[in-house]
């Protein structure tokens, strides 16, 4: 008993070891065959191609119509002496409504030459001529320059819902262009000529009046400097008052006493930017005349002839329609009417004041020295002014960074035509219109005649020097 008992408990002790080794094995399978499914699995999913994600209707939409830009050539253009560069821009539009290329500045060489702004433009092509080629010009008229650059540009077609079409890349290089000085060296010698010639003649029997109409030259030369240089502070002032009310900084203040143009940077293109410079100038200079004009004298000429110049000038510019006054109508749209009838204001007032202080210069009305004086006076200003601006200006920061050293130059040659023949004009209106109407001006527009002397000269001459330092300074 007990030994078939022994035999029982160890068979069911041997089935129960083999049960047990049965269910490992049998686990041991499940699991190899779960783990080699698994890998199956992932392969089979892996040489599956991704499904595609589908694109936005959008951007599907915006794709398809957006304008598509073919080619691009160049022509060039000489107009009147300046480098017309085209860029003409082929392209197609399935909907026929390309309004714009739109133009993004890229990089200039020399690198960091400063570009105020590159104008987009319109599209004039019909609907019907754009959906089979269209056609639009990218211009750029070449500075008087110089050295040679070019800008880089990027090109793109933007439609009336604001799709763009791919950029392009085009590249505008400007040649050298300096400007022409001879025409206005051969006026001024001979002009020159003329006024030595017209004072030895006028002087050689009566020598006596010859100091008097050489310290009336220097009185009105020295005055002119720093008159001129507070007009320059002025009208410049403005355009970077209005820059800084604007909420911009103002990088270059290019202010000075010489004929050739000054200018602020950079340029905002707004309708105050520009009307700001009258407005400051006019109402400064204004304000000094008055508070002055009961005390002018021989001293502080160079102060009370700032509102009389400046507003001879500004005027001359509303009247001609350029300038400040230009940009004013560009961007307002105001009438060309309004500008020339303030301008006519300003001139005229500007012309009679300035011939009421010319006594203080020791010129009666209807001195004939004035003749000479006064134009002589001018073209020397115009001959300092344009050695000064072919000395320093070349390779000056406002040179190289502003690509601005050749209108400079060329604005001094401008001038050295144009300043002397305005002192003729104004010498020959104090010697006649201004002489019958001065008996019958009231006691405060009078001014009485100076004899002048060397002492005199002192103040006005130190603010000249002052003046002129610091100008080059401001230029170099």
């Amino acid at each position: 008993m007990n030994t078939t008992d022994n035999i029982s408990s160890q068979f069911l002790k041997n089935r129960s070891t083999e049960r047990k080794l049965t269910m490992k094995s049998l686990s041991l399978r499940l699991l190899v065959c779960g783990i080699l499914l698994s890998l199956l699995l992932t392969a089979c999913s892996a040489s599956q191609p991704p499904a595609p994600t589908a694109q936005p209707a959008s951007q599907t939409d915006a794709a398809n119509h957006a304008p598509v830009i073919l080619r691009v050539e160049e022509r060039t253009e000489n107009q009147n002496g300046q480098v017309l560069l085209h860029k003409d821009i082929y392209f197609t539009d399935r909907e026929g409504d390309a309004t714009t290329v739109v133009h993004t500045l890229i990089s200039t060489v020399p690198a960091g030459i400063y570009i105020s702004r590159f104008d987009d433009v319109d599209i004039t092509a019909s609907a019907d001529e754009q959906k089979l080629k269209g056609l639009v010009t990218s211009p750029v008229a070449c500075p008087v320059v110089l050295y040679p650059f070019s800008l880089t540009i990027e090109a793109r077609i933007r439609d009336v819902t604001g799709n763009l079409s791919e950029p392009v890349i085009v590249n505008f290089a400007c040649p050298a262009n300096p400007p022409n000085s001879i025409p206005s060296v051969i006026f001024e010698l001979v002009l020159g000529l003329g006024l030595l010639a017209g004072i030895w003649l006028s002087f050689r029997k009566r020598p006596s009046e010859g100091k008097p109409a050489i310290l009336s030259i220097l009185l009105l030369f020295c005055s002119w400097i720093p008159m001129d240089f507070l007009s320059s502070i002025f009208h410049e002032g403005g355009h970077a008052l209005a820059t800084l009310i604007e909420g911009g900084t103002v990088w270059s203040f290019y202010v000075h006493p010489f004929t050739f143009t000054g200018f602020v940077r950079p340029v905002v293109d707004t309708a105050w930017r520009f009307a700001s410079a009258y407005i400051i100038s006019i109402l400064v200079s204004v304000m000094i005349f008055i508070l002055l004009w009961k005390r002018r004298s021989v001293s502080n000429l160079p102060f009370v002839m700032l509102f009389p110049w400046g507003a001879i000038i500004q005027g001359l510019q509303m009247l001609s329609l350029s300038g400040d006054a230009y940009n004013i109508m560009r961007i307002t749209g105001l009438p060309a009417i309004m500008f020339i009838g303030l301008g006519l204001v300003l001139v005229c007032s500007g012309i009679f004041f300035l011939l009421s202080l010319f006594p203080l210069l020791g010129l009666a009305p209807g001195d004939r020295k004035s003749l000479l004086v006064v134009p002589a006076v001018f073209s020397l200003q115009s001959i300092f002014g344009m050695l000064v601006a072919h000395l320093f200006v070349p390779g000056s920061p406002a040179d190289t960074r502003y690509l601005e050293g050749g209108m400079i130059i060329n604005s001094a040659n401008n001038v050295a035509i144009f300043l002397p023949i305005v002192g003729v004009l104004l010498a020959v209106i104090h010697i006649t219109l201004f002489r019958k109407i001065y008996p019958k001006l009231p006691a405060w527009l009078r001014t009485e005649t100076v004899n002048l002397t060397w002492k005199g000269l002192r103040l006005p001459a130190l603010l000249a020097v002052i003046s002129v330092i610091l100008g080059l300074i401001v230029i170099i």
